[in-house]
């Protein structure tokens, strides 16, 4: 069985929508994951490595509080919460914590109790993704339990390290108690959770699913067998052997992935094909033709000329 962990795209992209506004230049590995759809899956630490790169390079040392204005709205919108002052804030943390165990493998857990619900997402003592995800959630949930927030009634949030842990984007957090061993977020319940809330819904994936999560991360020109198995941690015999279990192909899904990422390019760049070429990661305009042309019978002209420009 694959154990390759899986997010959705849409944080990925939104990070890389963001730098692209600031006109803060990423490396060229991260072109083509704009062109994912939101729940387009991709590997779990794609986001992590992205957000290091950034800290490590950027010289807003605030880049993350700041991208946190602009990624709420938009991760609020994807997870399509209901906000409503109807809906309890059990009933909301809930809606948010069982809505990401459904898409993702960040595995949290609600704790119910007769007068409260917690979030809580267990730590590895100081790994660097533990970081990112603890800022990420409190954002998420200071937005999405606002009005209990701005009075600090009925909310206890613990994040599990140290505030040094967390370095400039300490400043980020209010009204939270450090050093707790995990990241916790808790509420109290109202008169509207007289019955147990809690649900389990875990994210089940086949091991193809989670095959296509890793090709989704790597960029379509880098697509190929070794980089495949190598990004998952596992032989390339191992891997043609885990998907044959489930009559699946390796090869064919490289292919189809491949060629499906570059024609979203292409009609996304509205048929400019060096563009299209160099965000598909390839060096050259003639090493992209040759591919594209050995794939699908015919040139990047062509095909432009067939099926974009007569949709314009």
């Amino acid at each position: 069985m694959i154990k390759y962990k899986c997010r959705p795209a849409v944080h990925t992209k939104i990070v890389c929508e963001y730098c692209e506004l600031i006109n803060f230049p990423l490396p060229d590995e991260y072109n083509h994951f704009k062109y994912l759809a939101d729940t387009d899956l991709i590997g779990f630490n794609t986001i992590t490595n992205l957000l290091r790169y950034i800290e490590n390079n950027c010289d807003n040392k605030y880049f993350f509080i700041d991208l946190m204005q602009y990624f709420i709205q938009r991760i609020i919108k994807f997870t399509d919460i209901d906000l409503s002052a109807e809906v309890s804030d059990a009933q909301k943390l809930l809606a948010f914590t069982q809505f990401y165990n459904q898409v993702s493998d960040l595995n949290w857990c609600n704790i119910e109790t007769q007068h409260s619900l917690a979030l809580v997402a267990k730590r590895s003592p100081q790994a660097i993704a533990s970081k990112y995800d603890d800022l990420f959630i409190y954002s998420c949930i200071t937005h999405i339990l606002r009005h209990s927030f701005k009075d600090k009634l009925n909310l206890i949030i613990e994040l599990p390290f140290e505030r040094s842990f967390y370095g400039v984007d300490v400043d980020l957090f209010d009204n939270v108690t450090f050093n707790c061993q995990s990241m916790s977020v808790i509420v109290a319940k109202d008169e509207r959770d007289v019955n147990p809330v809690m649900a389990e819904n875990k994210l089940t994936l086949s091991s193809s699913d989670r095959v296509k999560a890793a090709a989704n991360s790597i960029p379509p020109s880098a697509l190929s067998l070794p980089n495949l198995a190598n990004s998952i941690g596992v032989s390339e015999r191992g891997l043609q052997r885990e998907l044959r279990t489930e009559n699946c192909c390796v090869k064919d899904m490289i292919q189809n992935t491949r060629m499906n990422s570059i024609i979203t390019i292409l009609k996304n760049n509205k048929g400019n094909i060096k563009k299209s070429a160099y965000e598909s990661g390839f060096k050259d305009l003639p090493s992209f033709s040759r591919y594209f042309s050995k794939s699908t019978g015919c040139t990047p002209t062509q095909y432009v000329r067939n099926n974009i420009c007569n949709n314009l």
